[in-house]
């Protein structure tokens, strides 16, 4: 491999950012020009995007940490990511369709919790089954503990291995110290990584070492709700920065007289959700930083499961997590290594009544280590290339004795090359080999060891050509490949006990084989001057291979055994999809609207009396998004409406399942902000607002939703 002698320097961007004294016309507001910003600190356009690329992430989101944000959004005026390939782009320049959302965004929508963040954007469907839990999909194909959206915190996984769904109120992040949002659209796992199908949700908080955060917020409301938090940057001299912040939520699913005894069953207790986490980033020297992140996490939540039955389950989550970044003759390398934990019980309060037990629980380990480095090759092309380990394991339930699971090793590389000055071209591609393995005291059944012994071979690809014909247009044609590996509840035998021959066993499919997922997309975007403003419209064809599911597919004989697979491979699906927007702000008035057409066509085979999944119905044929701000001085609204069409998705209880018809529906949510001063302020905000109660999904219908909110900066 060829490496230039002009390798990257991590301090050059700090000398550049230690220098801004030397031009007060840096800290104007009005300073939005990045050419001019570029004239007055006497660097080049490359020179700029190297050194700011020395001081960041080397281009996987596991490194996206380590980059000051607040300085490049100064330099760009707008939010910049540098997760697809390592180098500062607006959302437009970026090799996917992405969607950044920003912390003043955020903090003026008066949302509380991450999914209401993301229903705002364009393509992104939710699915929201109560106060304190939500399913997140991209671009069609939800369900319950839905398994295809990868969710990253500054690099780290927090989708959960167990089925590879996301537990939303797991994740130990307060919103006060969110950064930005970046979302992808699409398969996007030779840019982000292991399990990017339908997309990619990077949460990316404030930095511990280039920024100062500190919060303090409580919020009361309806539905006895009660949120405290608190977030607080501190620094350590000159070279290290730590922020920790916790949070505690208590919430009643509803109140009291709206709700008819059978609806109230399902959600006896109170909704929880406990998290506390610490980050800590060190500049050991000018060429290497290292960073430490500790969390912890619980939550009780109603929810709906990936059979689409009602459940209510606890989640208990602890990560730690190292890394380390360094400038070296063969580029930036960056070395890091987590581990998660999840203790997991899950129990049917439907079933109470009749005297039926249905529950279980589980533990579930992941630990992944990731080495990349990026170089730069020459002025107009940068590869990055990584290595990846990681392995999944689970206990065996309701007998212990057994740990099975899987061990994944990829390898990855990227190209981006500028191939004039209107013209970028990204192409990635992984390769990923997964190996089964299971450990126990006893033999499984109905399987065999022999049947756990089995090696995957999987390769996905990502590819982006993005052309500005004028400074005001940008083409962007993508096309991706991407993997859902099988999970472990998927794969392991957890009924593991001495069953006779005769005996019905439920087991999980180790036989079961990979989603593939094929993207094809083109996309147009213009900055609009007349209204301040963008307008976007995307056309997209989506194919998934072999897709897999909880389905209960009747009874196989298997070595002897009768025996129900809890997952299996259905078939394939295919999905053609639009969507436009259309944003704009005018002096003090903030607008915007999006619409999004899915249709999907299914191609599934179900046994009879099986649970299907239905996504030609389940998935709204469209979707119509608008929000109207205002903002003056210390006050700021925003209102933001959704509209929905009709969909029908099936729904598991004590009864057969059936398909559920959820109308067409408008919601509507309402926040109003007052700062008091310039460390207090004062939030007032509202969701469902237009009907006392409102049929969101299968899951009982949603009460109107009042909550204040007092922020103090620390």
């Amino acid at each position: 491999m060829c490496i230039t002698t002009n390798i990257f320097r991590m301090h050059d961007y700090q000398q550049i950012r230690n220098n801004d004294a030397e031009f007060p016309q840096l800290e104007s507001a009005n300073m939005k020009n990045l050419g001019n910003l570029m004239k007055l600190m006497k660097v080049t356009p490359s020179r700029l995007v190297m050194a700011v690329a020395a001081s960041m992430s080397i281009g996987h989101a596991a490194m996206a940490q380590s980059m000051d944000y607040g300085s490049l959004q100064e330099l760009f005026g707008e939010p910049v990511t540098t997760s697809a390939t390592g180098k500062p782009q607006r959302a437009s320049e970026s090799p996917a369709p992405m969607t950044i959302i920003g912390a003043e965004e955020i903090s003026r929508s008066g949302a509380r919790d991450i999914p209401d963040i993301l229903n705002r954007v364009a393509g992104i469907d939710v699915l929201a089954w109560g106060t304190g839990s939500s399913e997140v999909g991209v671009r069609g194909y939800n369900q319950g503990f839905n398994p295809r959206l990868l969710v990253l915190v500054n690099g780290r996984q927090v989708y959960l291995d167990l089925y590879g769904f996301t537990a939303w109120s797991t994740i130990p992040v307060q919103i006060s110290e969110i950064r930005q949002i970046e979302v992808v659209k699409g398969p996007q796992a030779a840019l982000f990584g292991f399990n990017a199908v339908s997309g990619v949700v990077n949460i990316i908080t404030y930095n511990p070492l280039y920024d100062d955060v500190g919060a303090a917020q409580v919020t009361v409301g309806s539905q006895a709700y009660r949120e405290a938090s608190m977030v607080k940057s501190l620094k350590l001299g000159e070279k290290v920065g730590v922020r920790i912040s916790a949070g505690a939520r208590d919430v009643d699913e509803y109140s009291v007289p709206s709700r008819d005894l059978g609806e109230r069953q399902l959600h006896d207790d109170r909704n929880l959700r406990r998290t506390a986490s610490i980050d800590s980033l060190a500049q050991l020297t000018p060429d290497i930083q290292a960073g430490f992140e500790a969390t912890w996490s619980r939550s009780d939540q109603f929810g709906i499961g990936a059979q689409q039955e009602a459940n209510r389950t606890i989640y208990e989550t602890h990560s730690l997590k190292g890394q380390v970044k360094a400038n070296t003759g063969w580029g930036l390398i960056d070395a890091s290594i987590y581990t998660n934990h999840l203790d997991f019980q899950l129990t049917y309060p439907s079933l109470s009544a009749t005297g039926i037990t249905s529950s279980f629980n589980t533990e579930a380990d992941t630990t992944v280590a990731q080495l990349q480095d990026l170089v730069q090759l020459s002025p107009s092309l940068t590869t990055r290339i990584a290595l990846e380990f990681r392995d999944n394991s689970m206990k065996s339930y309701p007998v212990r004795g057994a740990t099975s699971g899987y061990r994944n090793y990829a390898i990855s590389n990227m190209y981006d090359w500028k191939v004039s000055d209107t013209v970028n071209l990204t192409i990635a591609g992984r390769f990923d080999r997964t190996a089964l393995f299971r450990d126990g005291e006893f033999q499984p059944v109905p399987f065999t060891d022999a049947d756990y012994d089995r090696k995957m071979n999987n390769w996905s690809y990502n590819a982006g050509l993005v052309w500005k014909p004028t400074p005001t247009d940008s083409v962007q044609i993508t096309t991706g490949r991407g993997i859902q590996s099988p999970t472990m509840l998927e794969l392991s035998n957890g009924t593991v006990t001495a069953v006779r021959p005769g005996t019905v066993v439920i087991s999980g499919n180790p036989r079961v084989d990979p989603v593939i997922v094929t993207n094809y997309e083109v996309g147009y975007e213009r900055a609009l001057d007349a209204i301040g403003g963008i307008a976007r419209l995307s056309v997209f064809h989506q194919k998934t291979k072999d897709f897999k599911a909880f389905d209960l597919s009747g009874f196989q004989v298997i070595n002897g055994y009768p025996t129900i697979l809890l997952a299996n491979n259905l078939g394939d699906s295919k999905m053609w999809g639009l969507e436009a927007e259309l944003r704009g702000q005018m002096d003090k008035v903030r607008w915007g609207i999006s619409w999004t057409w899915l249709d999907v066509q299914d191609d599934f085979t179900f046994a009879p009396g099986t649970v299907p999944v239905n996504f030609e119905t389940s998935t709204p044929r469209n979707t119509v998004k608008g929000n109207l701000g205002w903002d003056n001085g210390r006050v700021s609204t925003d209102l933001f409406l959704i509209w929905k069409s009709s969909t029908e998705a099936y729904f598991q209880s004590l009864t057969p399942p059936t398909l559920m018809k959820v109308d067409p529906g408008l919601t509507a949510q309402l926040s109003v902000n007052y700062k008091v001063t310039d460390q207090f302020s004062l939030g007032l905000s509202g969701a469902n607002l237009l009907k006392e109660q409102t049929r969101l999904s299968v899951a009982p219908k949603a009460e109107r939703r009042l909550l204040g909110t007092m922020t103090l900066k620390l």
